[in-house]
Parts: structure tokens; C-alpha cells; sequence
């Protein structure tokens, strides 16, 4: 009798001690540092793209693009937190590259000063034409964002989360028109560096292997000149403005504005460091 009831109590205290682990919370880490390194494939949308080739971008009324990648590193750091969520701080740094080639040629040569308002010094407004050659074009876009980011965590051990940001972006624009007319010799104009002001919205799915390394997808809506638009005359023969801001007087091909967009596509590793 004696043993059974030895035995019946170590059954009893055995169960109580399973289902006590079983209440037990699962331990918790939120990091307070996380800088997610990453890359990708963008797709230029509103004037930053063209159905025309580069004929739109000649012709001032949008960029021609079809095609780009960009790498961005962003640091972010922790403002507050709750149970399932946290509120984010972050700077992101990133180069975004785009470009177009096509198998026409516009007869735009190295442009002069005064350009487009006149054709070499004289008074006819600049006006392309198209014909048999090669152009390429291609824009560099290095660029800074400062923004917040809203984490939801999808799981008790808080690993992985749903992350939506948004932010201001500043953007510097720059390039080369490479062209060919018939068979004749290469010609280029550079475009000057111009500075730029937008936002950029962003939504992310992150997931920790452990409490240092993870990895991260998702996708961005950026809006690099939605500000500080200008349109200005060549003052140095072979370099043009990003010529953005509706100037008919300038050129009546300047007849409105040009407003880039574009959607990036990216994945990559994240870093954590600190717990919160």
C-alpha cells in the first residue's frame, strides 16, 4: 500500500512540474541596435520611367528609364518597446542605379552653353530629332533617409515581425547620355549633380536565427524629387541640369514637371546588437 502511494505521489508532482514549465513564458529579445545590410532590383514608376525609349527624356517629359538595382545599409535603433511591439528610429545610406539603352540616336551631340533654350549660341529653341544611331543613358543616385519604423512581432519569442516605415529622403542626381549618330564617333553629356527631397514608405518581414543574425525581405515606395526641383541652362559646354521643373519659357518642350518614383525590391542580412 505504502508503495503505491509512493508512486501515486511522484506521478502527481511529476505532472505539476510539467505543466508548471509549460506556463513558463518564453524567454524574450528585442534588440536595441539593428543594422540590416541589403540589396536589390528597382522598378522606375511615374516619370522616372518612359514607354518611348529615351525619346522622353530628350523631349523633357520623363527619364526613359526601364531597369536598376540598389544597396542600402540601415542603422536602426530602439525608442520604445512593449510586449509584442517596438518603435523604431533609423538613418538608411543607399546608392540606387538605373539605366536605358536604345538602339536610336537624338542628333543632341555635346550641348553649349545656353542649352536647351538654343542650339549652339544661336536662338532656335532646342528641339531633338530622332534617327538612326545608339543612345545610353544611365542616373546614379547616392542617398540618406531619416525616418520611423513601426516592428510587430509574429511570435512568443519574439524572432520574427512585420516592420512598416516611412521617412524623408534626400537624394544627389547625376549621370551620362552617351550617344552614336549614324557612325560617327561617341559623344557624351554629363548631368550635374542635383540635390534632391522626397519620402520613401517602406514594409519588411525580419526573422532572427539567433540573437545576433537574421535575415530580412521586403519592399520600398521612394519618391526622390518630389522637392527642390529646377530646370537651368547649360553654363559649362557637355554638362546639363536635371531639368525637373516645368520652365516653357526656358524650352516650350518644359511644358510640366517631372516627378520620379520607383519601387525597390530587396533582401539581406540583419545584425543585432544590445537586448531591450
Amino acid at each position: 500500500m505504502k508503495k503505491i502511494i509512493t508512486l501515486l505521489l511522484v506521478l502527481f508532482f511529476a505532472v505539476q512540474s510539467a505543466d508548471s514549465q509549460d506556463l513558463i513564458t518564453p524567454k524574450k529579445t528585442k534588440n536595441y541596435f539593428e543594422i540590416d545590410v541589403s540589396g536589390g532590383f528597382c522598378l522606375p514608376v511615374m516619370d522616372l520611367a518612359g514607354s518611348q525609349d529615351l525619346m522622353g527624356f530628350w523631349n523633357f517629359y520623363n527619364y526613359g528609364m526601364s531597369s536598376g538595382f540598389g544597396t542600402t545599409i540601415n542603422t536602426k535603433m530602439s525608442v520604445y518597446t512593449t510586449k509584442m511591439t517596438q518603435l523604431r528610429i533609423y538613418l538608411l545610406l543607399g546608392y540606387t542605379h538605373f539605366s536605358k539603352e536604345e538602339n536610336a540616336a537624338y542628333s543632341v551631340g555635346v550641348v553649349n552653353y545656353g542649352w536647351p533654350s538654343n542650339i549652339a549660341g544661336g536662338t532656335v529653341p532646342y528641339n531633338p530629332v530622332k534617327t538612326t544611331g545608339t543612345s545610353y543613358l544611365r542616373l546614379n543616385m547616392p542617398n540618406m533617409s531619416f525616418g520611423l519604423e513601426y516592428g510587430i512581432y509574429t511570435d512568443r519569442k519574439n524572432t520574427s515581425s512585420f516592420n512598416f516605415g516611412g521617412d524623408f529622403s534626400t537624394h544627389i542626381i547625376t549621370g551620362r547620355a552617351y550617344e552614336i549618330v549614324g557612325f560617327s564617333g561617341e559623344t557624351f553629356n554629363t548631368i550635374k549633380s542635383s540635390l534632391r527631397f522626397g519620402f520613401g514608405v517602406n514594409i519588411s518581414y525580419s526573422y532572427k536565427f539567433d540573437n545576433y543574425v537574421g535575415f530580412h525581405v521586403g519592399t520600398r515606395f521612394t519618391m526622390p524629387n518630389l522637392f527642390g526641383k529646377s530646370s537651368e541652362i547649360t553654363d559649362e559646354p557637355g554638362y546639363i541640369y536635371l531639368l525637373d521643373k516645368e520652365h516653357s519659357v526656358l524650352n516650350p518642350l518644359l511644358s510640366s514637371n517631372r516627378t520620379m518614383a520607383y519601387l525597390n525590391f530587396f533582401g539581406g542580412m540583419s545584425f543585432y546588437i544590445g537586448k531591450k
